[in-house]
């Protein structure tokens, strides 16, 4: 009777010692798994450009949206051509708008008001879709990537991405930039890898929608000063874009100065000079060189002056351009994930 009790104390034994090892190894290769993991979180004011960077990734690194992923931002399209600037308010565009609407497409004057619609802050990718305004409204229309890049959805909540580069798997946050989105930020911050704040420079001239009174470059200015001096980030090494990583810095920052080819049209082609809205600047008129440099300045001296911002210029509905900054951006972390798994 013992002998048999013995048996059987000793088979559950040795289960519970496969089990306990089954489970080590499933541990040991989930920790292995999320080491190859990458979260970035993409911070910025609203119409900075997050999204359409989002989207981007979708279309390098997860084969690009499917016809019926295209279909679900017809109504986003469509809407720019309502001039709707809330665009949480959907309007169909009924057949005598669309033939209006085609009517005055032809009238030189319009056509040129539409061109200068940064004076009154109209849509940035207006003009592209009153061009395509024929194939747009053509009853089986269907986007096609570029309409989705310039496609402008609002962001509400976080809303997450996730695509393979080589062995890592990337994992991006989309946070609303809106006032009222960022109370949100706070509770995203847990094991980030990197964090990216973009910035639309392009924006000096104009204010934000939810406060007419307040300059979006301005804003811009604060939001970023504000989350340097937070304690989300006091640890954190800035690095925009080059191979640079303070050791013992648990997080990779990086800081996307967006809308470059607008902002180059502004300051070239127009008398909204970056002098009007920031007085700061002493800088020549219609140079964007300086202009755009006197910007980036600004953003690097509100670091903490122990550490350096490595800062990228970037226009997020150019995919050739895209690519080729989050390479670098992909390179820098796939050298930090292998330091830290003692492969170099």
């Amino acid at each position: 009777m013992g002998t048999c009790l013995s048996a059987v104390a000793n088979s559950e034994r040795r289960k519970c010692q496969l089990r306990s090892k089954e489970i080590d190894r499933q541990l040991s290769d989930a920790e292995r798994q999320e080491r190859n993991v990458i979260k970035i979180l993409i911070l910025g004011t609203g119409e900075s450009g997050k999204s359409t960077l989002v989207k981007q990734m979708k279309i390098i690194h997860n084969d690009g949206y499917t016809k019926d992923e295209m279909r679900g931002f017809r109504e986003f399209a469509q809407q720019i051509l309502n001039c709707n600037r809330y665009y949480d308010e959907f309007t169909t565009l009924i057949p005598n708008v669309v033939t209006a609407l085609k009517s005055l497409w032809k009238d030189k004057g319009i056509r040129e008001g539409v061109a200068r619609g940064f004076e009154y802050e109209l849509n940035d990718s207006a003009l592209y879709f009153f061009e395509n305004m024929t194939r747009i409204t053509a009853d089986k229309y269907i986007p096609n990537t570029t309409d989705v890049l310039r496609s402008r959805v609002r962001t509400h909540g976080v809303v997450e991405t996730e695509f393979k580069v080589e062995s890592l798997v990337i994992r991006m946050y989309d946070v609303g930039g809106q006032r009222s989105e960022r109370r949100k930020w706070a509770q995203c911050f847990d094991d980030v890898r990197a964090l990216l704040f973009v910035v639309a420079i392009s924006e000096y001239d104009m204010t934000l929608i939810e406060d007419p009174n307040r300059n979006r470059l301005r804003e811009s200015f604060q939001l970023f000063s504000t989350f340097c001096g937070s304690v989300y980030f006091k640890f954190t090494a800035t690095v925009c874009m080059a191979g640079y990583w303070e050791d013992n810095c648990p997080q990779l920052g990086l800081l996307f100065l967006n809308k470059l080819d607008l902002f180059r049209e502004k300051i070239l082609f127009t008398d909204r000079q970056l002098r009007y809205f920031v007085p700061e600047y002493r800088g020549p008129d219609r140079d964007c060189d300086a202009a755009a440099l006197f910007i980036q300045h600004r953003f690097d001296t509100m670091y903490n002056q122990n550490k350096r911002v490595f800062s990228h210029f970037i226009t997020a509905t150019d995919t050739s351009n895209v690519k080729e900054v989050f390479q670098s951006v992909i390179q820098t972390i796939v050298k930090e994930n292998l330091r830290q798994s003692t492969l170099i």
